[in-house]
This record gives structure tokens, C-alpha cells and sequence, in this order.
């Protein structure tokens, strides 16, 4: 159960600094893919120009930015420091960190329905409904359920976010150790990554939803996901700059595409199951302050 006593104010202003961070870089992310949807299909051109795709490639500095505005704004007394105030500021940070991440999903389905017809009018809104719908969510969870109700199915929840987050990287994993193996094989394919993702994605949210029935199995399914989301994160990020590395030395051949993708995903599994499972770990119980 969260603890009564109020969480310092690092803690709220690290958790702050995420929210504001994570909404800047959301919504230039957002704005530049509707723009270059937009130019896709209505112009002849396939890529936008210049000026759209910096939109996009601010984000990183719109999350930075963010995070230090989030983070004066709790340590200069300006935002809220109840428990209260700080519990629905984590709930959104987690369940948009987990929409967001999961919005690539029914972008893949309608791909699937509508083939390149998603990337004319009016079909080219549709990603970017699908990423507003993902910020709504856990606008909703955070701000507007009601307290008990959201106490009731935390555990559910917590559960289905993990079940499809692992299923989404499974999926992709998968499909870019198979793609790798017939272009290894020169065997001639059309092969689409989009079905198998999505199926993948769905089943680990029934499962973990169908597995975690307890409020101590929703408190590991959140620090599942605090360890393997960050530990992801990095380890593509390093196995992208050895890749680059080796490349630059003349030796790509000794990292294959697929092993840049899979590497980090295999790493990042095993070490958050043991973190989680096995070790124990309580980085989410300090970050929230249990």
C-alpha cells in the first residue's frame, strides 16, 4: 500500500521533471509526424521538408526542456507536493510511457486494413489520432478515474501493460531475426512484420491480465516495467553506437542488423525478470515513495 507520509521533494521533482519532459517531447513528436503524414499525402514528394522533419528531431530537446521546467516548478513551491498530487502524477508518467509506447500497435493494424491508403486523405490523421488517444488514456487514469475504482484494477492493469509491452518487443524481435535469416538465405520474401507484432501484442495483454490478480503482482509488473523500459532504452542506444563503431573501422560484418535489435531486447528481459523476481528490487516503491 502507498505510504501515508509525504514523499520528498527530490522524488516529486524527478517525477514532475518525467511528466513535463515526456509531454514536450510527446507533442513535437506528434506535431511533426501529423505534418509529414500531411505532406506525404498531399504532395508528391515522399519526404517532408526539412523544416517538418526538425520537429521531429527537436523531441529530445523538448524533453529535456521540459524536465527541467517540471522539475523547478515542484522545487520552487509552485506545484503541489501532496501524496495525492504526486501518486496521479506517477500514474500518468507510467500509463503514458506505456500508451505511447503502444500506440505503434493499432498504427500497425490500420497499416494492415488500409495498405498504403493509410498515408492519403483522409487516413493520414489516423496515426496521429491513435498517439492522442494514448495521452488520453493516461490523462484519464491519472486525472479523472475514480481513486477506488483505479485501486480496484491496478493490479490488472499493471499486469496487461507488462504482458503487452513484452509482447510488442517479442514481435518485433521476432520479425527482425526473420527477416534477417531469409536475406540471409537470399530467399526472395514480402514479408510483413505488422500481423504477427500485433497478435503478440494482444495475447501478452490477456495474459498478464489473466496473471496478475494481486496487488503484490501488480506492484512487480510496475517494477518490471521501471527496470526494462530504461535498461532497453540504453542498451539499444550503446548497441547503436558499437554497431556505428564497427562500421567505421571496417568491420560491420561482426554485428548483423538483427543482433542491434535482438541484443538489447534479450538483455533487457533477462535483467529486468532477475531485477524483478529474483532480486526483488524496489525502484518503484522509492521512486513513489512506498
Amino acid at each position: 500500500m502507498p505510504s501515508s507520509d509525504t514523499p520528498s521533494t527530490r522524488k516529486q521533482a524527478l517525477v514532475a521533471a518525467l511528466q513535463w519532459g515526456l509531454v514536450q517531447a510527446f507533442v513535437l513528436d506528434t506535431l511533426g509526424g501529423l505534418l509529414g503524414n500531411y505532406y506525404r499525402a498531399t504532395t508528391a514528394a515522399f519526404f517532408p521538408p526539412d523544416w517538418v522533419t526538425s520537429i521531429q528531431f527537436a523531441a529530445p530537446l523538448g524533453l529535456v526542456v521540459g524536465a527541467l521546467g517540471g522539475y523547478r516548478w515542484i522545487t520552487t513551491g509552485r506545484g503541489s507536493t501532496s501524496p495525492s498530487a504526486h501518486r496521479r502524477r506517477v500514474v500518468f508518467v507510467g500509463s503514458f510511457v506505456v500508451c505511447w509506447a503502444l500506440a505503434i500497435v493499432p498504427t500497425m493494424a490500420f497499416q494492415l486494413l488500409l495498405g498504403e491508403r493509410l498515408f492519403t486523405v483522409p487516413f493520414f490523421v489516423l496515426p496521429t489520432l491513435t498517439a492522442v488517444a494514448a495521452f488520453g488514456v493516461a490523462h484519464l487514469l491519472a486525472y479523472r478515474v475514480d481513486r477506488e475504482w483505479y485501486r480496484r484494477h491496478r493490479g490488472r492493469l499493471l499486469g496487461s501493460a507488462r504482458g503487452a509491452i513484452v509482447g510488442l518487443i517479442l514481435g518485433m524481435a521476432g520479425f527482425a531475426v526473420y527477416g534477417s535469416y531469409l536475406a540471409a538465405t537470399r530467399t526472395n520474401f514480402s514479408l510483413d512484420g505488422g500481423p504477427a507484432t500485433v497478435v503478440a501484442t494482444c495475447l501478452g495483454a490477456v495474459a498478464g491480465y489473466a496473471l496478475t490478480d494481486s496487488e503484490r503482482g501488480g506492484d512487480r509488473a510496475a517494477e518490471f516495467l521501471v527496470v526494462l523500459l530504461p535498461s532497453l532504452l540504453v542498451l539499444s542506444l550503446l548497441m547503436g553506437l558499437v554497431s556505428a563503431a564497427f562500421t567505421v573501422l571496417g568491420v560491420s560484418d561482426l554485428v548483423s542488423s538483427s543482433a542491434t535489435f535482438v541484443l538489447p531486447v534479450v538483455f533487457s528481459l533477462g535483467l529486468a525478470s532477475y531485477l524483478t523476481y529474483r532480486a526483488e528490487t524496489r525502484v518503484y516503491g522509492r521512486l513513489v515513495g512506498q
